[in-house]
């Protein structure tokens, strides 16, 4: 009896604990891990039901909400497991992001690829899921490096107006922006300029190149003529990192997009992640 009840204490203290950011990465990678172990035991439409927050969006593989997707559609039965093996989080650690890969096995018909999870802390400092998206690829061959990234200080402005806040918003935006016009006026060159040295580039079918000379050597192989346009902007508080998504023309396909970017210590916003996949 006494080794049930410690062991009911740990189970509630682990579903307690589990999803509270307390300002690490590790807490956030925790969380990851916990949201795999509901998927397992509850399944994919439950465990999903978990941990997204009111506006989470799911890409499928167009963006919709993830509330109403999961309480729409009949519970998938397939077996859906992942692992994080990168992520990052913001210094007043409000919003970071994990990403690795994943396998879904559907009656013995396994397929593979890599899921990018962008989380926020709530107003009761529990980590939810705000946007989920994946690309499909072969088996991985290469055992995954694990890399959990804390901030390196935790200093910023903490005296924000709301004026100030949605210029930094604005100033990512504009940058996503100019980006998609410089693809489309000159060419693919212009990552260089707008790619963070570490980026990570997800695209259908191709497991992830890493580092922005991979990135960009991928594109030119596959000659794209490429342009974008950005339809949302959010950013962490501490205002060192943030999201976009929105729509990409790739040599006259219509895909999705989502980019993560980080401030350089030059204050500059590069991409640290950059996915695609085809809009229905």
């Amino acid at each position: 009896m006494k080794n049930i009840t410690i062991l009911l204490f740990v189970l509630l203290s682990h579903t307690v604990f589990a999803q509270i950011s307390d300002g690490t990465v590790r807490s956030l990678v925790n969380t990851e891990e916990y949201f795999n172990f509901l998927v397992k035991e509850k399944g994919i439409n439950k465990g999903f039901q978990k941990v997204i927050a009111p506006k989470c969006l799911v890409f499928r593989p167009n963006p919709v909400s993830a509330k109403q997707y999961f309480r729409r559609n009949d519970e998938d039965k397939g077996q859906l497991s992942w692992k994080p093996e990168f992520a990052m989080i913001a210094k007043n650690g409000d919003f970071g992001f994990t990403t690795g890969p994943y396998s879904y096995n559907n009656k013995g018909n396994i397929s593979y690829g890599h899921y990018i999870s962008i989380w926020k802390s709530d107003d009761k400092n529990r980590w939810r899921l705000v946007l989920d998206v994946g690309i499909p690829h072969e088996k991985p061959t290469t055992e995954m490096k694990y890399e959990y990234l804390d901030p390196q200080d935790h200093y910023f402005n903490r005296l924000l107006g709301p004026q100030k806040l949605k210029m930094r918003e604005d100033i990512v935006y504009s940058t996503d922006l100019l980006l998609g016009k410089a693809l489309f006026d000159t060419g693919l060159d212009n990552f260089n300029e707008f790619y963070d040295n570490q980026v990570r580039l997800y695209f259908p079918h191709y497991l992830p190149f890493l580092g922005k000379y991979a990135a960009i050597q991928f594109f030119k192989s596959q000659n794209f003529a490429l342009s974008s346009s950005p339809t949302f902007i959010d950013r962490a508080f501490s205002g060192d990192l943030a999201y976009t998504y929105g729509t990409a023309t790739i040599s006259g396909k219509v895909f999705n997009y989502v980019r993560i970017w980080k401030i350089s210590e030059s204050m500059k916003w590069n991409i640290i992640m950059d996915v695609y996949l085809p809009s229905s």
